[in-house]
């Protein structure tokens, strides 16, 4: 059986859940259409909706720090002329904070079993790359 690696996971569980949190925040907070925040995002509005009605990115749950830190990617997507760079960049910029980090590793962990005692995602000396 292949292994999992991290970066499947993130783009399985957690680039969609930051996308359902932006476009709620967009809908919610912003007052934006379903239509125009899909525009934003880059996606159908269809799957705007599924996020809404919860039929998508439903498996990972952020703490209130990280929806926070969402409410400002937002905003900075929103002021940016440069939305679809914007969006890139906050969606990196979120992926990559720590109790994010952490949750994308206990995912991992909890589909591989034999990864229990796995720091591969916080430790700097295993990444690090020198070209």
């Amino acid at each position: 059986m292949q292994e999992t690696m991290p970066q499947e996971i993130e783009v399985r569980y957690i680039i969609p859940a930051i996308r359902k949190e932006l476009a709620r925040v967009f809908i919610k907070e912003h007052k934006m259409s379903q239509k125009e925040a899909a525009n934003v995002l880059g996606l159908t509005e269809a799957a705007v909706s599924q996020y809404q009605h919860s039929k998508r990115a439903t498996q990972v749950v952020f703490t209130d720090n990280v929806i926070n830190e969402i409410r400002v990617s937002a905003d900075r997507i929103l002021s940016d002329k440069n939305t679809k760079q914007r969006l890139i960049a906050e969606i990196y910029r979120i992926s990559n904070l720590t109790t994010v980090r952490q949750i994308l590793c206990d995912l991992h962990k909890a589909q591989s079993k034999d990864l229990a005692t796995c720091s591969v995602c916080f430790d700097e000396g295993l990444i690090n790359v020198k070209i």
